[in-house]
């Protein structure tokens, strides 16, 4: 089992909007829940089938992209991933 917590910012329900996107991917199949607030989230999962040719060959990136592409077909939830703000890294402040 796989867990993945992202911020996502929502395209198309009006005004772009902040949500946090929650998946957890199991061998067989995975489930979603993007939530706006309290009383706005919706789900959406996936079983692997001979269709969509299961998830386990995917990569983080491509996996994501699934999710956001089911999301998008299934619910009608178009959203973009919010970038990653990297980490500043301390300096090593040693004295000669």
């Amino acid at each position: 089992m796989k867990e993945y917590e992202r911020q996502v910012t929502i395209i198309n329900q009006g005004l772009p909007t902040q949500a946090r996107l929650k998946v957890i991917q199991l061998p067989t199949s995975w489930y979603a829940v993007i939530w706006e607030n309290q009383d706005r989230y919706a789900s959406v999962s996936q079983d692997r089938s001979d269709r969509n040719g299961g998830h386990e060959h995917l990569t983080d990136d491509e996996f994501l992209g699934r999710v956001q592409l089911v999301a998008s077909f299934v619910q009608g939830i178009d959203f973009l991933y919010d970038a990653v703000v990297p980490q500043r890294k301390k300096r090593d402040r040693r004295t000669h």
